[in-house]
């Protein structure tokens, strides 16, 4: 008999909440490491018995399926199970269960590698059999699963605990799967082959967001109780696909793992930094809270004047992007001080062979020779465009020997030359230690943080958090490692940026970042936030708008600057919406 408690896992599947919302009203979503998933597992299990919460999960997982596929699949569809031999195959079990007492076709395949699995588990398959699903044992390369058109695949095979590359007969089955669906997807424009992945793409580090083998490539991924650091960034968020939450009714437990003695709990027993009160990631209307407000009594001189520095030769429109954003997005004055530049009258058109530039565009945009840019700013983007030339180290060295303390964003060529340079690094960390209270933000891509770090790029990746928490503690920074769902830390919280696509990867696009959070920077937010708030919207410019279905497939960077200003446009109306609302 089952104890009775306060807990219940209901099975009704309408509570799952889809992670990448963006419409006002959700809360901020807390995402956890996998032990600490796995602690606010044993607190349930104090409260329910365990094959409840493994019931309530795969129940709840294809009761949803079912209702996608009476709603979008065709009518002959087949379903292709895969259970692995842990309590992911257990979840496997029940949805194969489920799916076959909604009358779908159920094909169930298992790999227990002579595993005894645990009660739970062997009790999952019990269910399976008594829904009159015949599991059948995968022994060798020889029993993998057909799979056609007009198949869906749910992918129970590996769970939360994976942490090495998959071995043996799932690590073929796991290739078998993704060569199938490639290669017959690639044959028609509509999905014909779809993958669900139970809890998380088997494969797939939880903590890490890694891959170091054969994982899966879902199409949709339902993870439980919570969600997991690795299915938010690096190559975890790709294989994830579109990805939904299931808190199976413990929202109350979570709470208190994130508040309360749980996490005391856990900061003293473990041997690593534990951020459970610390990774987030931010909904939009948490995301509101960071804009500021514009009074009547403001001016341009109350949303700062930045200086963008850089623009060697041939690469003057990466410091012109930046400026071009940085007005788009709210500064109050924006100055460019580009390599070679003298302090000769600006001409009325740009000059062949000279670095002086007027933007007929944004005539806004001043030129300044650099030591003038420096007394006039009180914010600098440093990089776009700069290049690693001698001339480039002398600004850099100048901008951190310059008496005046500026909030500084650096990018692109500023981090190169950081990471090449000792007596750069040394002029670096001096600066920092005089003006410890000034913004400094550094945005590499993951070939730049592993310079910073003298690292290989295979090693960010394979260890993001890890990798963003060492660039903020080596240069006393807020950094913002940029990739798929990109990481922002100050070395005691990191946030998950939920927003983006791949029309992100165009020329220009760190340099319209760069300009984006030193505008923010200029209009009073604090390092953390302006880089967090900056990342997010620039995801948000890439994503559908009203009327559109997918939001920019391919774009320019300039295109991504105007959508950055014009979603910060309707945030603040928003904003102004609700504020006007209060009493």
């Amino acid at each position: 008999m089952l104890p009775s408690t306060r807990l219940q896992p209901a099975l009704n599947p309408d509570n799952l909440t889809h992670a990448n919302w963006q419409q006002p009203g959700h809360d901020t979503l807390p995402v956890l490491s996998v032990q600490q998933v796995r602690s606010l597992e044993h607190a349930a299990f104090a409260q329910t018995d365990s094959f409840l919460l493994m019931q309530a999960a795969g129940l709840r997982t294809a009761l949803k399926i079912a209702d996608q596929i009476a709603h979008s699949e065709p009518h002959n569809l087949r379903c292709v199970v895969l259970a692995g031999p842990g309590n992911n195959g257990g979840d496997a079990c029940i949805v194969a269960g489920e799916l076959k007492r909604q009358g779908l076709e159920v094909a169930l395949y298992q790999v227990t590698e002579e595993k005894t699995g645990s009660k739970d588990r062997m009790q999952a398959v019990l269910w399976a059999l008594a829904h009159g699903v015949q599991p059948v044992e995968i022994q060798d390369s020889a029993q993998l699963p057909d799979i056609n058109t007009n198949t869906l695949v749910v992918d129970g095979l590996l769970g939360i605990a994976c942490n090495r590359a998959p071995e043996g007969l799932i690590k073929s089955l796991i290739r078998h799967v993704n060569d199938r669906v490639k290669q017959i997807n690639s044959q028609t424009r509509h999905k014909q082959v779809r993958v669900i992945a139970l809890d998380c793409p088997s494969g797939v580090n939880c903590d890490t967001g890694d891959a170091p083998g054969e994982a899966i490539y879902a199409h949709t991924t339902f993870s439980y109780l919570a969600c997991k650091h690795g299915l938010l960034t690096g190559q975890g968020k790709t294989l994830t696909g579109d990805l939904w939450i299931d808190d199976l009714n413990c929202g109350e437990l979570l709470d208190e793992l994130l508040t309360g003695p749980l996490t005391e709990t856990l900061e003293q027993t473990s041997n690593k930094p534990v951020f459970g009160k610390s990774i987030l990631a931010l909904s939009r209307v948490d995301q509101l809270q960071r804009l500021p407000l514009r009074g009547h009594e403001h001016h341009k001189g109350s949303f700062g004047s930045i200086a963008v520095l850089g623009g060697q030769q041939g690469m003057v429109g990466a410091c012109v992007l930046s400026a071009r954003t940085a007005l788009q997005l709210g500064c109050g004055r924006v100055a460019l001080s580009l390599l070679g530049e003298t302090d000769a009258h600006l001409p009325d058109v740009q000059q062949q062979g000279q670095t002086l530039f007027l933007d007929l565009v944004f005539p806004e945009i001043m030129n300044k020779g650099l030591e003038s840019n420096l007394e006039f700013a009180d914010i600098a983007t440093i990089g776009p465009g700069l290049g690693q030339s001698e001339e480039a180290l002398q600004m850099l060295l100048a901008v951190l020997e310059h008496d005046k303390g500026l909030h500084m964003v650096w990018d692109a060529d500023a981090l190169n030359l950081l990471a090449n340079n000792a007596s750069l690094r040394a002029r670096f960390k001096h600066y920092r230690s005089k003006h410890p209270t000034r913004a400094l933000v550094l945005t590499p891509h993951p070939l730049e943080a592993a310079r910073l770090l003298q690292s290989t790029t295979e090693m960010v990746q394979a260890d993001r958090h890890a990798a963003a928490q060492a660039i903020s503690e080596r240069f006393n920074c807020t950094v913002v490692l940029k990739g798929p769902g990109s990481l922002i830390c100050n070395g005691k919280s990191i946030e998950i940026n939920i927003t983006g696509g791949p029309a992100l990867g165009t020329a220009g696009s760190g340099d319209v970042l760069a300009g984006a959070i030193a505008a923010l920077l200029g209009q009073g937010l604090n390092e953390f936030d302006a880089a967090a708030f900056g990342v997010y919207l620039h995801g948000l410019a890439v994503e559908p708008t009203h009327g559109e279905q997918h939001g920019l497939l391919i774009s320019h960077a300039s295109e991504i600057a105007v959508r950055m200003k014009n979603s910060l446009n309707s945030l603040l109306n928003q904003l102004a919406r609700h504020h006007s609302q209060l009493p």
